[in-house]
């Protein structure tokens, strides 16, 4: 007895009281409450997470449809349920290539060659081609070009603006300096 009085302080005597409480009242949880009364319910949402449940606890009838995402998976699982790739397909048919419209006009806004059905120069340096359905909302592209069908030269020097509107496409060339001039180009329209 002499051994266990110094050792006997208020703090050991309040630590072994908590103990005695403190599985006093879950043996009183245990032997007071009903078999399956804890449910959805009662548990605060994500207060049970994977440590607290034992293997196989858990079965593929107790989860709702819909439930589980794909994120919820680990990837060795996602990798598992993937199967093999199959046999490829039958090649597809060709699809429609970007450029829908193109023309190469000279100088003079002749068309050289390209699918425009129409056009020419309504002023020095200002020139429009026509096409066949609307391309306003397409978009349009041009380029200064040496002479369509001449001997092959560097472009002029210069530059060129485009404006689609309707069935046509307005371009308009400068020389370097910024002049209006008349210029070789092509234009490309892609719907």
């Amino acid at each position: 007895m002499r051994a266990l009085r110094p050792r006997l302080t208020y703090a050991n005597v309040m630590a072994t009281v908590a103990i005695f409480i403190a599985l006093g009242g879950t043996s009183y949880a245990v032997s007071r409450l009903p078999r399956d009364s804890v449910g959805a319910t009662q548990i605060r949402r994500s207060a049970v997470g994977p440590s607290e449940l034992r293997t196989r606890a858990v079965s593929s009838r107790s989860i709702r449809d819909r439930t589980v995402a794909l994120r919820d998976l680990s990837r060795r699982t996602r990798t598992a349920l993937r199967g093999a790739n199959g046999a490829a397909g039958p090649q597809g048919p060709a699809g429609a290539s970007g450029i829908t419209f193109h023309a190469a006009l000279n100088s003079a806004g002749v068309r050289v060659r390209g699918n425009s059905v129409g056009g020419g120069s309504s002023a020095p340096g200002i020139y429009t081609v026509e096409f066949a359905r609307d391309v306003s909302g397409c978009e349009a592209v041009a380029t200064l070009a040496s002479v369509p069908g001449g001997a092959t030269v560097d472009p002029p020097a210069g530059r060129i603006t485009v404006r689609p509107s309707g069935t046509r496409v307005e371009v308009r060339t400068y020389d370097e300096a910024g002049a209006v001039k008349d210029l070789p180009f092509n234009v490309i329209v892609a719907c």
